[in-house]
């Protein structure tokens, strides 16, 4: 299933079960002017290099939403710039609350490299093209219906500065050490990861890449990562695209800020959308 997380804007994650034990979208603190990496070893491309690729995308409400934990007025995810400064990807479970087809204004936030100011700019943008994602329950020992998460969003003017990433259209190799960049809890975050299964290795997650997230924090791409561009650190090319969080089983007796529960070291904790997704759904752009 889909939790929502509110906090003055919502930031809408998909948290999905995996096996034995159990990505992203909605607004909160600015983002930080650069991005806080992740304990990491071995080489990898430089996060800095690919950070005016990514923005934090916010769409805000007409009217608040009152749910149980306050006034929700809007939702954020990630999104980054595919093959132009006009196209952006990101997950469908978000730019399925955009109206198909019309222009709908936004907000985009890019986080500056070291000693540069945060950009904000209200852009007005309409979905393009975006993957079938299927509705119901994401637990259980079916699918989780989310292989195509993907969406393409046209932006009405290009973006100032935008940098493009290369995509990569092969499923990411298990084992091949990643690099994720996404703005989760609305801050920019570079994470160093491990792709511990991809593609029908995944079993029950047919088509999704599972991810492990290296560092102490395994519930560091949380809320707002969704649509986060998952790099080979190698070439810097986009292998994947962040689509959710995987859990351990909550315990009943914890308090709610305790609810959520990290899965074990060794085992992946988000989940991805290969890359090559991008490919059939890019040639349905009208």
């Amino acid at each position: 299933m889909c939790m929502v997380v509110p906090w003055q804007v919502r930031r809408r994650l998909c948290v999905l079960g995996l096996a034995l034990i159990p990505p992203i979208a909605g607004l909160g603190p600015p983002a930080a002017a650069r991005a806080d990496t992740q304990e990491q070893t071995g080489s990898c491309v430089d996060p800095s290099l690919a950070t005016r690729a990514v923005v934090s995308v916010s769409r805000y409400f007409t009217e608040p939403l009152h749910e149980a934990g306050g006034d929700v007025v809007g939702e954020q995810a990630t999104a980054w710039f595919y093959t132009s400064p006009r196209l952006l990807v990101t997950a469908a479970h978000f730019a399925n609350d955009l109206p198909d087809g019309a222009w709908q204004e936004v907000e985009l936030r890019q986080a500056g490299r070291e000693g540069e100011p945060e950009t904000a700019t209200r852009v007005r943008l309409r979905v393009a093209v975006k993957g079938k994602i299927s509705e119901g329950p994401r637990r259980g020992p079916g699918p989780t219906g989310l292989a195509n998460d993907v969406a393409i969003m046209e932006l009405d003017d290009p973006f100032p500065n935008a940098a493009v990433l290369d995509v990569q259209l092969t499923i990411p190799a298990q084992n091949a050490s990643v690099l994720i960049l996404g703005y989760a809890d609305g801050r920019m975050q570079a994470a160093r990861g491990v792709v511990r299964r991809a593609g029908e290795a995944a079993g029950r997650y047919a088509g999704l890449a599972l991810i492990e997230v290296q560092g102490s924090n395994r519930l560091l791409l949380n809320g707002g990562a969704s649509g986060a561009p998952v790099l080979d650190c190698a070439k810097g090319a986009v292998v994947a695209v962040l689509n959710g969080l995987l859990t351990s089983p909550s315990l009943p007796f914890l308090p709610p800020q305790h609810a959520v529960i990290p899965t074990p070291w060794g085992s992946p904790t988000n989940t991805a959308v290969p890359a090559a997704t991008l490919a059939a759904i890019r040639n349905c752009i009208p």
